[in-house]
């Protein structure tokens, strides 16, 4: 379902309306995901996820539930509101993974596996692959961030992208991070805040999307 390079859009917002007119945002800017944040799945519920895919039928919808159970059922979810991807928490229980895994193989749905707040990424991540997710986000999440803004998702990237065989993505706070990321074989980067509710997130989008892109076809070039 990604292309690759993907640019992720994390509409992490909290009314319908917001998420649309950030949506078109950032497709005029180059996007190439668009992403039913998870603020906007617990504040709008499943209608938002209807609304991006009737509004921009053309885009990939993933949808962030970070599911911790009902994976299967998540997986069904979405294809019956008409998005192709989803996410569950890589530390989920293992029955939650495969019951996911195996919708998705059923119905055609990208299941994503988030590693926010597992220990070891690097062996869940393995392990995730080995069962058949389609694609792994390295995720240092919002708390963490404020607790030790040093660190991001590309720390783990080295170890992980030569141990899997699936596309591995970062969720980010800038360009810099992703660039970083994109030289260590990153494929996906899902962005939201700060670019989308900074004074011009069109802009930050664009320039986003095109240091990011031009650091990937860089490495492409290298390999």
């Amino acid at each position: 379902m990604f292309p690759s390079p993907a640019i992720q859009l994390a509409l992490d917002v909290t009314t319908i309306d917001e998420a649309l007119r950030m949506a078109a945002i950032g497709i005029n800017a180059g996007v190439d995901v668009l992403e039913v944040g998870t603020p906007l799945v617990v504040h709008c519920g499943v209608e938002s996820i209807g609304a991006l895919v009737k509004e921009f039928p053309d885009m990939p919808v993933l949808v962030d539930y970070k599911s911790m159970d009902s994976g299967g059922k998540n997986v069904h979810l979405t294809q019956q509101y008409g998005a192709h991807a989803m996410t569950v928490c890589a530390g989920a229980s293992d029955q939650t993974i495969l019951s996911a895994v195996a919708a998705g193989k059923e119905t055609g749905i990208h299941v994503a596996i988030d590693t926010i707040g597992v220990k070891n990424p690097l062996s869940r991540a393995i392990q995730c692959a080995e069962w058949g997710v389609d694609s792994i986000f390295l995720h240092y999440g919002a708390d963490q961030r404020r607790h030790d803004p040093s660190k991001s998702g590309v720390q783990w990237l080295q170890e992980v992208v030569p141990n899997v065989n699936v596309p591995v993505g970062i969720g980010t706070m800038s360009a810099a991070d992703s660039v970083a990321g994109a030289e260590l074989g990153a494929t996906l980067f899902a962005v939201g805040h700060p670019l989308i509710s900074g004074a011009d997130p069109s802009g930050e989008l664009r320039d986003f999307v095109s240091r990011v892109k031009a650091a990937c076809a860089e490495r492409a070039d290298n390999i």
